[in-house]
């Protein structure tokens, strides 16, 4: 295990990633590395750092794609409860990377605090929510996040102001190896009320949403003025199939993964997709999966 045989208890070495996906698609990471608590993740990723391991964080899955080659390098998994933790202080709420968005809104909503409940439905934890930025018509995630802070891939710690950070259409600046946590600023509200405005929501949601089994993922993100899954019915790409992989014919922006999928499957079909919804539509789709 060489520079990290002093973190035994945390680190797997080759192991796979394909059940950390929604897709379950992919090879091995040279190491799996679960730390218990910020500080030892302090520690471990600066010892990665210093021998020129390569690093990456997973989120929930639901928008990554990983190739049979796999990762050679180390592969953080924050699902220890430490990075899951939320507390309130008044008009604001700290909720910790490892979270899952879901646990953060229900959260809010039963303190009486709104800004987020219309972001029911959407998968994933908070870290991933905050990279890509996840929101609806409704808005975004980073129109309510006061503070950030942040894990540098040299090990160090730091706090980046919301008005320093930028967010546009499912993009953020958050660029460090590891959110740690996020301060959202938030209105209060009637708990009654607001509970029933993310009932509405998740009905809508759910209503736009396929009842698919896990291995399940979205394509393409809705460009400026579109939607992806009207531009993909239009161009005839509802239940397009490259291999054991294909878009939905119901919900086209959804990729199904079968048995014996891979990820060269996936990747030919949406470049034949975007290839052809370009010449058809004329607008350029942009991938809603993270490749590595």
């Amino acid at each position: 295990m060489g520079a990290l045989s002093s973190y035994e208890g945390i680190v797997r070495e080759n192991q796979s990633l394909a059940p950390f996906t929604w897709l379950q698609i992919g090879g091995p990471t040279r190491y799996l590395i679960e730390p218990n608590e910020s500080r030892q993740l302090a520690s471990v990723v600066k010892s990665c750092f210093d021998a020129g391991i390569p690093m990456r964080v997973l989120g929930g899955g639901s928008n990554l794609l990983i190739r049979e080659s796999g990762f050679d390098g180390a592969t953080f998994s924050l699902t220890s409860p430490a990075f899951g933790q939320m507390r309130r202080m008044e008009n604001t709420v700290v909720c910790g990377a490892g979270a899952k968005l879901s646990h953060l809104i229900a959260f809010c909503v039963s303190a009486g605090l709104g800004g987020l409940e219309h972001l029911v439905g959407i998968p994933g934890t908070i870290g991933g929510a905050l990279r890509g930025n996840a929101g609806t018509d409704e808005g975004d995630i980073g129109h309510v996040i006061q503070s950030a802070r942040l894990l540098t891939k040299e090990g160090l710690v730091v706090e980046v102001k919301g008005a320093d950070l930028a967010f546009s259409h499912r993009v953020s600046s958050l660029d460090e190896l590891v959110i740690l946590d996020a301060t959202f600023e938030l209105e209060p509200g009637d708990v009654r009320g607001l509970t029933k405005r993310e009932q509405t929501f998740w009905i809508v949601k759910r209503s736009k949403q396929p009842n698919f089994p896990e291995r399940a993922a979205v394509a393409f993100v809705d460009p400026d003025g579109y939607k992806a899954s009207e531009l993909l019915q239009q161009s005839g790409f509802n239940g397009a199939i490259e291999g054991a992989v294909r878009l939905s014919s119901t919900y086209p922006n959804y990729l199904i993964a079968s048995d014996g999928a891979t990820s060269a499957d996936v990747l030919t079909l949406v470049e034949r997709v975007i290839a052809g919804v370009r010449d058809r539509t004329g607008v350029q789709l942009q991938l809603h999966l993270e490749i590595w």
